[in-house]
């Protein structure tokens, strides 16, 4: 059994257990704040299932499915509950592709409805062009469209991928979003396969699941009969992503179950959560190791703007050593201090890849785009973390071939005549050697110069549109790219290769750097949280605002009024997700224009009794 599993029962799973005794149709919100051990509930629910059920289930030939976030998040809770054929978990994009692969003509006419969309957008776009350059642009995507649409008549079976090739079969990931929950609302027949296949379906991270798709659940919920639990597991305070829907809206039969316990952080850091959390929601947690609750440390500091930030930084660490006797604060190997910064960008500048991160956060870059280079899954980016770097970083001569075999065709089709295997294997090491030394040479537009160095010579196999930006008349011509796309391909083209180290150990969580989203559920013994809107925001989040250094501006004042999401709920959040991380030590650094003012905003918010200012940190 495991560690989660073993846990003794709170509060909380007693009422969970209670639930899953019920028979008939059920459902369930679990409000489970950071540290309290939601995951283990949910485990501990899995297991008890499988333990009750089990022979009921598989002569029915049934499951119990667990959705959740992130690939890493579902290996772990395969992983807590062994593996058991039972439990059935995955991402949502892959449990929603998995409902719907079965009824290959709805997905083929969805697209098809998509594509009619498409054709009608552009022939409006065309009517209202101002110029025969735009013109001309419009009628281009039209005909691609339009040889989309005509060859979906011979399309045999439709596969999901990363990115879309409508043409070729092939729906992308921000189409599966889109497309199943639209289905399972307007198909009475797909509701009822679902709910006889998963008669109980939890929702990991709800508050991050998006809208529609808990819309959708819901509407299963309240359309089948029978046997059926719909439960979510989730806390509306740690909602860090714009399409998530934040606290789940329950139906009037559904019971709320709260977990307030925090098994992580000690009572100093707890008491700055709470403190944090007050003004939002006002839960408050309370420490779940009861007496043997550490005390820990927890410290705010307000800096000036103008203080260099990479020695105010130091300074800051280093009177935290000697504070706290704890030399974890001034180291940057793992294990040392975890850094948390509002945005990437912030990380970008420390790191050394503000390059990349500008290419493809620029004006209007496609959010599917700028989503995936923060979580390091941008399509354009997967040819150098598949192939490109690890070709360069192989030391032996064996490894190379098999990255080929795996990543490209050049030595895994059309190789079975005599002589061809040993000619592509020779041109493939000079190519691969040519390779390595454009890497070596990095500088300006090196990343464009090796990507189509790599692609001409066939060591990668690129998605659709990055072939279609490649080569514009080949295989993939009639991929449409849009015009913001192509900027930032072109962007990115520009940029050092060297960038990409940097960027690779942040996205692997390699360096003392991260953000909100990039600890998505983790924690760490030390951790500093750095607050700092000079360096530039995010259009969404100001802490300077949170703080009332900064005036709220008139869309914040309007979307108060109207009880919307404002710029301060969502910097509370943040910063509610970046203090909960810590286990045993904080430290919170503001860098504010004026301090005296900032140290006045804090102890009025309650965040801080006693900031610490430079002052402090020399006279150490």
């Amino acid at each position: 059994m495991t560690k989660r599993i073993d846990a003794r029962d709170t509060d909380a799973d007693r009422a969970l257990r209670a639930i899953l005794d019920q028979r008939g149709k059920r459902g369930f919100v679990v409000n489970a704040g950071a540290g309290s051990g939601k995951t283990t509930s949910l485990v501990k629910a899995l297991a008890y299932v499988a333990s009750e059920r089990r022979e009921q289930l598989r002569a029915r030939t049934q499951q119990v499915a667990c959705i959740t976030y992130t690939e890493v998040a579902a290996a772990e809770i395969h992983d807590d509950v062994h593996d058991d054929p039972l439990v059935y978990v995955s991402t949502i994009h892959g449990f929603l592709w998995d409902l719907v692969a079965p009824f290959q003509s709805d997905i083929g006419a969805w697209i098809e409805g998509q594509l009619t969309a498409k054709l009608a957008e552009t022939a409006e776009k065309i009517d209202k062009a101002r110029t025969s350059a735009k013109r001309e642009s419009a009628e281009q995507d039209r005909d691609r469209y339009q040889r989309q649409r005509d060859a979906l008549r011979s399309v045999r079976r439709f596969t999901y991928g990363v990115g879309p090739d409508y043409g070729k079969g092939q729906i992308g990931h921000a189409d599966i979003l889109k497309m199943v929950p639209h289905m399972l609302m307007s198909q009475p027949l797909l509701a009822k396969v679902v709910a006889a296949r998963f008669p109980i379906i939890f929702v990991d991270e709800s508050q991050d699941t998006e809208t529609e798709v808990v819309r959708s659940l819901t509407h299963l919920y309240r359309t089948v009969s029978g046997d059926f639990l719909l439960g979510f597991f989730g806390d509306p305070m740690q909602q860090i992503y714009a399409t998530g829907i934040g606290r789940i809206p329950a139906e009037p039969d559904w019971t709320l179950i709260n977990k307030p316990e925090n098994f992580r952080s000690s009572r100093q850091v707890l008491e700055v959560v709470n403190r944090v959390r007050a003004a939002g929601d006002g839960d408050q947690q309370i420490p779940g190791r009861g007496e043997l609750t550490p005390e820990g440390h927890a410290y705010f500091f307000v800096l000036p703007t103008d203080a260099d930030r990479a020695a105010s930084m130091d300074t800051v660490r280093r009177w935290l050593a000697h504070r706290t006797s704890n030399d974890a604060w001034t180291s940057v190997a793992p294990g040392g201090a975890k850094i948390l910064v509002a945005m990437h960008k912030l990380a970008a500048r420390r790191l050394g890849f503000a390059g990349l991160y500008a290419a493809f956060h620029q004006s209007k870059a496609p959010a599917a785009l700028s989503a995936g280079f923060d979580e390091g899954t941008a399509w354009p980016i997967a040819p150098f973390v598949n192939v490109i770097l690890p070709l360069c970083e192989a030391t032996n001569a064996a490894i190379a071939p098999r990255i080929l075999r795996k990543h490209s065709t050049t030595l895994r089709d059309g190789i079975a005549e005599p002589g061809i295997a040993r000619q592509r294997l020779a041109a493939a090491r000079e190519a691969v050697r040519e390779l390595r030394t454009l890497v070596a040479e990095a500088g300006a537009s090196s990343v464009g110069k090796v990507l189509r160095h790599a692609y001409q010579k066939g060591l990668i196999e690129a998605v659709p549109l990055l072939s279609r930006y490649l080569d514009p008349d080949g295989t993939h011509s009639d991929q449409v790219l849009g015009e913001k796309t192509r900027e930032v391909l072109d962007a990115f083209m520009a940029c050092d290769v060297n960038e990409l180290d940097g960027y690779l150990r942040y996205v692997r969580r390699e360096s003392p750097y991260s953000t909100q989203h990039g600890t998505k559920g983790a924690e760490f013994p030390n951790v500093i949280v750095l607050l700092d809107d000079s360096e530039g925001t995010l259009p969404a989040h100001s802490y300077d605002k949170l703080l009332g250094l900064a005036e709220l501006s008139d869309t914040d004042r309007r979307n108060k009024a109207s009880g919307k999401d404002t710029t301060v709920d969502r910097s509370r959040r943040l910063l509610y997700v970046c203090v909960s991380r810590a286990r045993n030590e904080l430290a919170v650094v503001l860098y504010a224009m004026d301090v005296d003012a900032a140290i006045l905003s804090l102890k009025a918010a309650g965040l801080a009794d006693q900031p610490l200012t430079m002052d402090d940190l020399s006279a150490t």
